[in-house]
């Protein structure tokens, strides 16, 4: 459902389906768009707030509504497709917004253009909510994800949600992993740096865009490939961000400067915490830095 940039369209997500969503809007400046919305949603139709799996809005929830939406929605997923401005210069920010905006919302996108892929996401993440699977400490998680570039250049990302997971058989969870890991295969390619001190880096690259390169870390012939090229077993492996990814023997030279890269990590966009694994030839992983701070969502605080 589409909308001008002024308006703040509101999408309500039920239980996690993806063919029961309730609209809202109200103006983009309103303090209180998404409580608005919520308002109209329940003219529409009584639902309750439990209800509610995921929203999302065209315009970054103020203060106001950051707190509402804490109280009333506390579990949901939350995105947006525009930040507010930190002033009051609105003109500014509606008239990039115009600029960008794609012709639809990019949750909606995603879930009609996108194409699944594994993503990383850690313990700072909705994980209620998102469908999980460990991979280490209960720290580093596996999950699905419909995703897409929009033409404006953003990320489109739909979420496989907790419920729906659990609903699915065996063969139904196979047949979305070999889907999923042959997207993220297709076009997957290493890059290699030789450094006469240091030893081999090699970046992992997928694309133009390299979306969802990190996640690479869980193909099965990852580690094999990647030994191959710098010529050691046991792998120091750098997720700069879920599209970045460098890695090097445990024995190079490259190590600190590998984890010197995640600990200052600007990365925010994900749910994913920048983090250095060890990885050896039997499949063990093990997370031996991350960025201090790790990520809170934005729409988190309050």
């Amino acid at each position: 459902m589409d909308s001008p940039v002024d308006v703040n369209l509101v999408v309500f997500q039920v239980n996690g389906r993806d063919d029961d969503l309730l609209h809202g809007a109200a103006p983009a400046r309103a303090e209180d768009a998404v409580r608005q919305a919520w308002r109209q949603v329940q003219e529409q139709r009584d639902v309750q707030a439990s209800e509610v799996t995921r929203i999302h809005s065209t315009w970054q929830p103020s203060r106001v509504d950051r707190v509402f939406l804490a109280g009333t929605f506390p579990r949901a997923e939350r995105t947006h497709d525009f930040d507010r401005p930190d002033g009051d210069d609105w003109d500014t920010a509606l008239d990039a917004a115009a600029a960008a905006r794609a012709g639809q919302d990019s949750f909606v996108q995603a879930e009609r253009d996108g194409e699944w892929l594994p993503i990383l996401h850690t313990y700072d993440g909705p994980l209620k909510l998102y469908a999980s699977l460990p991979l280490v400490d209960g720290r580093l998680y596996l999950g699905f994800a419909k995703t897409t570039i929009t033409p404006a250049g953003r990320i489109g990302m739909s979420h496989l949600l907790k419920n729906r997971f659990e609903a699915m058989t065996g063969d139904e969870l196979q047949e979305l992993l070999d889907e999923a890991c042959g997207n993220l295969a297709r076009g997957l390619r290493f890059g290699v740096h030789d450094d006469e001190a240091k030893g081999r880096l090699v970046s992992v690259e997928r694309g133009d865009d390299n979306l969802c390169a990190a996640s690479a870390i869980v193909l099965g012939q990852f580690h094999d490939n990647v030994a191959h090229h710098v010529g050691e077993d046991r792998l120091i492996v750098g997720l700069v961000s879920p599209d970045h990814i460098y890695v090097a023997g445990a024995s190079s030279g490259w190590v600190e400067e590998i984890t010197d890269w995640v600990r200052t990590s600007p990365d925010t966009s994900g749910d994913l915490v920048p983090t250095v694994l060890l990885i050896d030839g039997s499949g063990n992983m093990e997370i031996i830095a991350e960025r201090p701070t790790g990520r809170v969502p934005a729409d988190a605080t309050v």
